[in-house]
């Protein structure tokens, strides 16, 4: 499929934003040179702050659209900035086809998707279990590498002036990993071509939150804590 072009809105929005950044807070980015340089890819994170995946977009070296609630996009000028800047809206709590097929569209490009694996923001702070969605995009695109991506500091973000003690947001990454898919003939993992039942996307997707859990402090592990991040039956390394 031919690479469709990056939104005028990204270049104008994307150049605002890194500015906002800049003035607003203190990034540290640790890690960012194991995002693979090529190839479609999903950066997933733990979701604290409605800025997380704005922050996780703004730092990446490569053309990232992350996932943002529906609700979003009904928020007086902020909503507008979303389309513009492109993001994909999806509607919680439902099988949201149109947001789906969208988000296959950023893999079939060749670019990186970015997912709250966990659905919502975290009140706490603390992981939360996560839904099999992480393995059921993945299953549409088998080729692409997943990331994990740790974020910490972003709830002490506070709109004031003047900018001084600026909250420093330090942001992670693991090492990429591919998921092994079952063989369609044997029932061995190692091919896409197999079935897939509900049960090992749930498996996939916690030995993926394995090894998130392990770049976040042990009190920000929440169900993930005592998680085997050794465990990968379905992960394999690039």
């Amino acid at each position: 499929m031919a690479h469709r072009r990056i939104p005028t809105g990204r270049h104008i929005t994307g150049a605002i934003l890194r500015f906002l950044i800049w003035l607003l807070l203190r990034i540290k980015v640790h890690g960012a040179e194991n995002i693979p340089a090529k190839g479609a890819g999903i950066i997933y994170y733990n979701h604290i702050h409605w800025l997380d995946p704005v922050l996780i977009c703004g730092k990446s070296p490569r053309y990232a659209v992350p996932l943002t609630k529906i609700e979003a996009s009904r928020w007086p000028l902020v909503g507008q900035l979303l389309r513009w800047y492109h993001v994909i809206f999806i509607t919680r709590g439902v099988v949201d086809r149109a947001a789906l097929k969208a988000t296959w569209e950023v893999l079939a490009d060749g670019d990186i998707s970015v997912i709250s694996p966990e659905g919502t923001r975290s009140l706490t702070g603390r992981l939360q279990t996560a839904k099999e969605g992480l393995a059921f995009v993945a299953r549409q695109a088998p080729d692409a590498w997943l990331i994990p991506c740790a974020v910490t500091g972003t709830p002490q973000f506070r709109w004031h002036f003047p900018l001084i003690n600026r909250p420093l947001v330090h942001i992670t990454y693991g090492q990429p990993f591919k998921f092994r898919w079952p063989r369609k003939a044997t029932g061995e993992a190692d091919a896409p071509e197999g079935r897939v039942s509900r049960e090992m996307l749930r498996e996939m997707t916690d030995e993926a939150m394995a090894q998130l859990a392990l770049l976040l402090p042990e009190e920000m592990r929440g169900d993930y804590a005592d998680a085997d991040a050794g465990q990968r039956r379905w992960l394999m390394d690039l």
